[in-house]
C-alpha cells in the first residue's frame, strides 16, 4: 500500500470513530450544556459562584446543608464533620479581609466559629503561594484571639497541584490542595444522588459534571482522541502517514484560505463590490493564519468585513465572521442606520466599535468549517453577502444600490 493509500485510509477511519462518537453524543444528548452554551470555560469568578451556590445551605437548590456535608465528608474528613454546625452554616463569596479577598468563605455559628476558605484557581498561578500564605496568617491570627475554633484553608486547582514559590519553594503552613478532576467530581457525583428526587437540580450538577470533565480532559471528545490516538501508534503506516499530514497542515490551511478569498472575489464582482485596503490581512503562513477582506461601494462609510481567524487572541478557535464594518462617528445618521439595520434583521451587535454588526460567528474547529462554507450547496459567503446588500437596500435605499 502506497502513501497516499495509507493515508485515505488512515482518515476515512479517523472518520468513522469521530461519526461513531457524534452518534453517541447525539442520541444521548451529550452534546447540549447550557454551562458551555454560556461560555464558561475557565472562568473563575462563574466557577466560584456555581460552587458556593451548591455548598450554600441557604441556596435556591432547596436541599439545605446537605451538599455542603457531603464537600465536608469527602474533603475535610469525619473529624472536621463532625465539629460543624451545618444547620446554620452561612457562606460569602469574594469575601473581603484586609489581606485579600476569599473566593468562596463558610463559616458556621459556633462560638467560637469553625470556619473554610477556598481558594479557587482554574488556571495555574503562581501567585496562589503568596495569597494563601496571607489568608493562613489571618486565620491563625483570628484562632489567637478566639474568634476561629478549626478552620480549613482549601485550595482548589484542576489537578490538585500543591503550592510553589515564584523562588520555588514549598509551602510550610497547613493547607488541603483538592482538584476538580478527582476531588470535585466525586463530589459533584455524590450531589447527584443527594438529588435524585429534585429532576432540575440533579440534571444542572450532571451538566456542570460534564463541564468539569471537558475542562480537565476527561470527556467524550478527549476519549474520542484517545482511540485515534490508539488506532495509529497500532499500525506503524498510520504512523508514518499522522506525521506526513502534520507536515502538510499549514499548507492545507493556506489552500483553505486562497479558497476563501476566491470566492470573495467572486461574490464582489458578482455584487459590484471592490476590496478596501482598510483592514485587510493574509497571514496565512503560520499557525493563527487568517484572511480579512473589507467589501465597499464608492459612496459608502462602512464595508462589508469577512474574516476568517485561525485561532483568535485568546487561542480559542474563532471560525468565519462576516459583519458590517463602520468607519465613521458613533454618533452619526450612518451608525444609527446601521443599529436599525441589527434590530430589523435580528443581528447581534459586536463588542468591537467599528464592527457594530454581526451576522455569523463560529466557534469550532473552524478550518474545516470555512472550507465547508465554500460548497455549492452552502456557499455562506455568497449568501451572506446577498442578505446584508438586501438589508442595507432597505435602509439605504440609494446608497446601498
Amino acid at each position: 500500500m502506497d502513501n497516499i493509500d495509507n493515508i485515505t485510509n488512515l482518515l476515512n477511519q479517523i472518520g468513522v470513530i469521530r461519526e461513531k462518537n457524534a452518534e453517541i453524543l447525539e442520541a444521548s444528548g451529550g452534546m447540549f450544556n447550557m454551562f458551555q452554551v454560556c461560555r464558561v470555560d475557565r472562568r473563575e469568578t462563574i466557577h466560584s459562584a456555581i460552587i458556593a451556590e451548591f455548598l450554600n445551605p441557604k441556596g435556591s437548590h432547596g436541599l439545605k446543608h446537605k451538599f455542603l456535608e457531603c464537600f465536608i465528608a469527602k474533603t475535610l474528613g469525619n473529624d472536621f464533620k463532625d465539629v460543624f454546625n451545618f444547620k446554620e452554616a452561612r457562606l460569602y463569596t469574594e469575601h473581603q479581609i484586609p489581606s485579600g479577598r476569599f473566593d468562596i468563605y463558610i463559616e458556621d455559628n459556633s462560638h467560637p466559629k469553625n470556619v473554610i476558605i477556598i481558594e479557587n484557581k482554574t488556571n495555574y498561578d503562581d501567585q496562589s503561594g503568596e495569597q494563601l500564605e496571607k489568608y493562613y496568617i489571618w486565620a491563625e491570627d483570628k484562632s489567637a484571639k478566639n474568634e476561629i475554633k478549626n478552620f480549613r484553608l482549601i485550595y482548589l486547582t484542576p489537578n490538585g497541584d500543591d503550592i510553589v514559590f515564584k523562588n520555588g519553594e514549598e509551602a510550610d503552613f497547613d493547607y488541603i490542595p483538592i482538584s476538580y478532576r478527582d476531588n470535585l467530581i466525586e463530589w459533584l457525583e455524590g450531589c447527584v444522588s443527594i438529588a435524585a428526587r429534585f429532576p432540575l437540580v440533579r440534571e444542572t450538577i450532571v451538566q456542570y459534571i460534564n463541564l468539569v470533565k471537558k475542562l480537565t480532559n476527561q470527556d467524550m471528545d478527549t476519549k474520542n482522541k484517545e482511540e485515534i490516538v490508539n488506532k495509529i501508534v497500532g499500525n506503524p503506516d498510520f504512523l508514518e502517514s499522522a506525521q506526513y499530514i502534520q507536515e502538510i497542515w499549514n499548507d492545507c490551511k493556506r489552500q483553505v484560505c486562497k479558497n476563501l478569498q476566491t470566492e470573495i472575489e467572486k461574490t464582489a464582482k458578482e455584487f459590484g463590490l471592490f476590496r478596501s485596503n482598510r483592514a485587510d490581512y493574509n497571514d496565512v503562513g503560520n499557525s493563527d493564519g487568517g484572511v480579512r477582506v473589507d467589501l465597499k461601494r464608492d459612496n459608502w462609510d462602512f464595508c462589508i468585513a469577512i474574516h476568517h481567524w485561525g485561532i483568535n487572541t485568546k487561542g480559542k478557535n474563532f471560525g468565519v465572521v462576516i459583519s458590517i464594518g463602520y468607519e465613521g462617528s458613533m454618533l452619526g445618521d450612518t451608525y444609527d442606520k446601521l443599529i436599525e439595520c441589527t434590530r430589523d434583521a435580528k443581528i447581534k451587535r459586536h463588542d468591537h466599535d467599528y464592527e457594530c454588526i454581526n451576522f455569523e460567528e463560529i466557534f469550532e474547529p473552524c478550518w474545516a468549517k470555512a472550507q465547508r462554507m465554500l460548497d455549492e450547496k452552502e456557499n455562506f459567503v455568497y449568501k451572506t453577502v446577498k442578505y446584508i446588500l438586501e438589508v442595507l437596500e432597505q435602509k439605504f435605499f440609494n446608497q446601498a444600490t
